[in-house]
């Protein structure tokens, strides 16, 4: 995995935790549109979707920092290594 497609993975992600942040708030503002049942396991997911938020906040920055050379080196950890042709 490159350096790009982890921070766009990042970017998709917080944009999918935001959207259903504000889906959660929305049904549990509204308990008497969507029903009671998913007005209280929206109440319930609210925190659990911030956390997930915060999360997705540190990994970005995280990425951000790493330099894209250790996301090369990681991506070749497993894999046979050719022998050079000057040996």
């Amino acid at each position: 995995m490159k350096k790009e497609e982890a921070v766009d993975s990042l970017d998709r992600a917080g944009q999918t935790i935001g959207e259903l942040y504000a889906r959660a708030w929305s049904t549990a503002l509204y308990p008497t549109q969507h029903g009671w049942g998913p007005s209280i396991a929206c109440i319930a997911a609210i925190p659990v979707l911030s956390m997930a938020s915060l999360g997705q906040m540190v990994g970005a920055a995280v990425v951000q920092q790493v330099p894209s050379e250790v996301f090369d080196t990681l991506s070749n950890i497993g894999k046979p290594s050719t022998p050079d042709k000057n040996d």
